[in-house]
């Protein structure tokens, strides 16, 4: 046997074998490990801790200020000294008005809520993607022990036509197809070989695997429950959450247009007479030039931005939803029409062609269209099962809460 065969041979081997030295990972092992180490969900996690801080922050009232004063010394005259000083110790404390510490606080709830259902939604997002990246791991174990299976019958195929055509019962042109056959079928276990690593290595990356060397167990993903007719989604709940923070914020922006007041009062020393005297004042900002119309404006338009994003959110979830229920309605019955008499009968029909190939019964095309429908019958099923899984993934998304 040359070198290269021996290679390709070994990789077939792999392609075959290596699920079965892989670490096998139920697909509930695979989530749980996923939602620890994520990054995309600790991303989520701190944003919400941010929200949080934000809306202790917001409760909070404008600190006091202590002010002295000190005047008329280092002057002229009478003044020179610090006899004729005159000392002022004083306290202001600013007033908000028109409601803008309440207007902070519903800002600072509604993006701590949005924050919370981001958070939900980022669990959500990566729960689908290791659910589709598990299910397609299996599909490419499935994929390549197929391949590695075709790869070995091509091997012992080949093995035969040439005795056959040593013998001279077969003419050369039978050898020609088989070695044809052959090389097709290792360059589809290499493929399968390849699309198996990378299975791994996705699924690796999302639940933070280190080798990478991984094994999808078979576990049958039930069926999302259905949502009640008035229950939102989870993609329409965090658009009514940005919805709602959004019109916090126009009455926040239009809070702020008020001025606010500072009050303040202290105690006056004279120094030279040894006189005290007490002192009241009240600022009031003339809002002439700055009445925060702009940003009332912004976040107005902003409004209505996140209103109009919430009805194309409700139109996206009705066709997602839609589409996941008529995608997995149509797995489900290839599935069924795949797994039963005709896959029994295909299988049935190599294993007779193959018999009656080396008892020269039939033909070697006879014999290739007969594996080659199996083959095919196989694919398909594997086909039909990731999709019925991608769908029931994409449903679950969509009924996500």
């Amino acid at each position: 046997m040359s070198k290269s065969m021996g290679t390709l041979l070994f990789a077939g081997m792999l392609a075959v074998t290596g699920p079965a030295f892989a670490e096998p990972v139920t697909l509930t092992d695979a989530l749980a490990r996923g939602q620890e180490v994520s990054p995309r969900v600790a991303k989520a996690r701190a944003e919400l801790k941010a929200a949080e801080g934000r809306a202790i922050q917001a409760g909070v009232r404008p600190n006091p200020e202590v002010s002295v004063e000190v005047e008329n010394f280092s002057g002229t005259g009478p003044y020179r000294t610090f006899r004729s000083t005159e000392t002022t110790v004083s306290v202001a404390q600013p007033f908000e008005l028109g409601g803008k510490r309440r207007a902070r606080k519903q800002v600072a709830a509604a993006e701590r809520e949005y924050a919370q259902i981001a958070l939900r939604r980022a669990e959500a997002d990566l729960a689908y993607d290791i659910v589709v990246a598990h299910a397609e791991l299996r599909a490419a174990e499935d994929r390549a022990d197929l391949a590695g299976k075709v790869f070995a019958r091509a091997v012992e195929l080949a093995r035969i036509a040439e005795t056959l055509v040593d013998v001279g019962r077969d003419p050369p042109l039978t050898k020609l197809r088989a070695d044809a056959l052959l090389a097709e079928a290792k360059a589809e276990d290499l493929r399968a070989t390849s699309e198996l690593l990378t299975a791994r290595q996705r699924l690796a990356l999302l639940i933070g695997s280190n080798d990478g060397d991984l094994s999808a167990s078979v576990q049958d993903l039930p069926t999302p429950p259905a949502l009640p007719a008035n229950a939102q989604s989870l993609d329409e709940r965090l658009a009514a959450a940005e919805r709602d923070a959004a019109s916090a914020r126009v009455r926040l922006a239009q809070a702020e247009g008020v001025p606010d007041i500072t009050a303040s009062g202290g105690v006056r020393s004279f120094r030279e007479s040894k006189d005290t005297a007490f002192l009241v004042s009240v600022s009031i900002p003339l809002p002439v030039f700055n009445r925060n119309r702009g940003n009332i404006h912004a976040a107005r338009a902003e409004g209505d931005a996140a209103e109009a994003q919430l009805a194309q959110t409700r139109l996206d979830t009705r066709y997602s939803r839609r589409e996941a229920e008529l995608l997995l309605a149509a797995a489900n019955e290839r599935l069924t029409a795949l797994s039963g008499a005709g896959l029994f009968q295909a299988n049935e029909a190599a294993r007779v062609a193959e018999i009656g190939y080396q008892q020269g019964k039939f033909t070697l095309i006879e014999l290739i269209d007969a594996q080659e429908a199996l083959t095919s019958a196989n694919l398909k099923l594997i086909e039909a099962q990731l999709d019925r899984a991608r769908a029931l993934a994409a449903l679950g998304r969509a009924n996500a809460q």
